[in-house]
C-alpha cells in the first residue's frame, strides 16, 4: 500500500467476537501498513519466584482465552501478505506483572495463592464443580488487579505504551490499523500527540453484554469449562495422591 500520507484506525474489540474479527479482516483488505495487535509477541519464561504467574497464565490464557477469543491469525497473514510491519502491545505477559508495583504483585501473588487453595479445598469435599469454578476464579481475579493497576498507572500504563506504538508507526506514514480491547481504544486518543491525524476510532459491533455476544460465547464457553473441569479433576487427583492437608 502507498504511504503517502497518514491514516490511523482504532479498532476497539470484544475479544471473542466474530464480527469484530469480521470488521477488522475488511479494514485490513482495504490496505494496512503497520498493525498493532493487542497481546504478547512471544513466550514468556518465568523464573523460580514466577511460576504463580505462570499458573496464573497457564489456567486464563491456555484453558480461557484460546477457548473464547477470537483468533487472529488472519489479520497476521492479511497484514504479512501487503508486507505490512506487525507489532504486538506487549513483548511478553510477564510485562503487565513487571509494570506493575511491589505491593501490588505481592496482593495478587496473596490473593491467588488464597483462591487456589480454597478451591482445592472444596473440590476435596466433594464439590467438584465449584471447585473447577473457584480454580479459574484464582487465576482471574489477580490477573483483573495486575492489569488494571498496570492500566490506571500515571505514567507507562498500557494506554499510554499502545499510544507510543502507534505515534512511532504513524512518523513513518501509512495507514496505522490497530486492534485492541474496547477499553483501550477509548483512552488512546487522550495521549496521542495532537500533530497526528485525528484517528478513526471504531467501537465493537456490539456491546459485551448483549445477546448477539452470548450467543457466540455459548459454544466455546462450554468447551472452555470442560476443558477447565478436566484440567482441575486431574489437578485434585494429584493434590490427592501427595496428601497435601487442606483441612
Amino acid at each position: 500500500m502507498s504511504d503517502a500520507g497518514t491514516d490511523i484506525i482504532i479498532k476497539g474489540e470484544i475479544h471473542s467476537s466474530n464480527a469484530d474479527l469480521e470488521e477488522e479482516r475488511e479494514i485490513l483488505v482495504e490496505g494496512v501498513d503497520h498493525l498493532i495487535l493487542e497481546g504478547q509477541a512471544e513466550e514468556a519464561e518465568y523464573s523460580l519466584t514466577q511460576q504463580w504467574y505462570g499458573w496464573i497464565m497457564l489456567i486464563f490464557q491456555y484453558l480461557f482465552a484460546r477457548q473464547i477469543y477470537a483468533d487472529h491469525t488472519i489479520l497476521e497473514d492479511l497484514a504479512d501478505a501487503q508486507g505490512a510491519d506487525t507489532e504486538y502491545t506487549r513483548k511478553t505477559d510477564l510485562d503487565v506483572l513487571h509494570n506493575s508495583h511491589v505491593l501490588v504483585q505481592m496482593f495478587a501473588v496473596s490473593l491467588f495463592f488464597v483462591l487456589l487453595t480454597y478451591s482445592l479445598y472444596i473440590g476435596m469435599d466433594g464439590r467438584v464443580l465449584a471447585g473447577a469454578g473457584w480454580l479459574f476464579v484464582s487465576s482471574l481475579l489477580p490477573l483483573l488487579v495486575l492489569r488494571i493497576h498496570e492500566s490506571r498507572r500515571s505514567e507507562g500504563g498500557r494506554d499510554e505504551v499502545i499510544a507510543e506504538q502507534i505515534t512511532e508507526a504513524a512518523r513513518e506514514g501509512g495507514r496505522v490499523v490497530a486492534v485492541v480491547g474496547n477499553e483501550h481504544a477509548k483512552n488512546i486518543p487522550d495521549y496521542l500527540p495532537d500533530d497526528l491525524p485525528e484517528p478513526d476510532v471504531r467501537p465493537p459491533q456490539y456491546p459485551f453484554l448483549s445477546i448477539s455476544s452470548l450467543k457466540e460465547l455459548l459454544y466455546p464457553g462450554f468447551v472452555f469449562f470442560s476443558v477447565l473441569y478436566v484440567f482441575y479433576t486431574i489437578l485434585l487427583n494429584y493434590v490427592q495422591i501427595l496428601h497435601i492437608p487442606f483441612t
